[in-house]
């Protein structure tokens, strides 16, 4: 920019240029390493070094999550390690439930500002349509948008969807904590109690998924088969 910009003396622009060039190359290197050694380093058994990207680290503490699992179910494993097991996979749960809520939220968002943009311009498309003949298929289509957006909406529940899932993870969240650290239920618990207050974490965090599972089955009923208790 500044080679075409008349009047700047030839010293000027030499003393932007060169240290700009080697920094715009290291640059350059730097970008095509990081795309080409995308993701976490891990080292083979043989030696060599295999980047993972974040999808491939999901998915093997997935099946991690999944081996942990199936060994305990193959195992006569005590109760007490059972459910810590349990209240460990509570907390993935949590980002879980957060994780859907945020799609259903961002959807949602996304279909409210089609209803609203779309409303407006159609309402102004519509009373400039005498003069300009051709706003009559704007204003059809902002119509059908609109229309569209709203029927989604309303019979999918997304804003319903991601409310309910955020307030589950919400409320695992708080029994999480409440466990932790000892409050709320579980202060009655004593340090040589842990085992009660466990199990007492294990059937609320239970009882929350139950009613989640619940809720969701009823949303995806047909809205005249829905129960309007739940």
């Amino acid at each position: 920019m500044l080679y075409w910009i008349p009047g700047i003396p030839e010293v000027v622009l030499k003393a932007v240029y060169l240290p700009a060039i080697p920094v715009a190359i290291a640059f350059c290197i730097a970008s095509y390493y990081l795309k080409t050694h995308a993701g976490y380093p891990e080292r083979l058994p043989d030696g060599q070094i295999e980047y993972l990207n974040e999808g491939d680290l999901e998915l093997k503490l997935a099946r991690q999550r999944d081996n942990r699992k199936h060994f305990l179910a193959r195992v006569d494993t005590d109760t007490k390690v059972r459910r810590i097991a349990y209240k460990e996979d509570a907390f993935f749960d949590i980002d879980r439930l957060r994780l859907e809520s945020k799609g259903y939220r961002r959807f949602n968002n996304t279909l409210q500002g089609v209803l609203i943009i779309g409303s407006i311009a159609a309402t102004g498309a519509a009373g400039l349509v005498a003069e300009f003949n051709f706003l009559r298929w704007v204003t059809l289509g902002l119509t059908l948008a609109v229309g569209i957006s709203s029927g989604f909406m309303g019979y999918y529940k997304y804003k319903e969807r991601s409310f309910y899932l955020q307030q589950t993870a919400d409320a695992i969240e708080n029994e999480w904590e409440a466990v932790e650290v000892g409050v709320g239920r579980y202060k009655r618990f004593g340090e040589d109690q842990e085992g009660e207050a466990l199990a007492e974490f294990v059937e609320e965090v239970h009882r929350l998924k139950s009613e989640q599972k619940k809720r969701q089955q009823n949303l995806e009923q047909p809205p005249e088969a829905r129960n309007p208790n739940e």
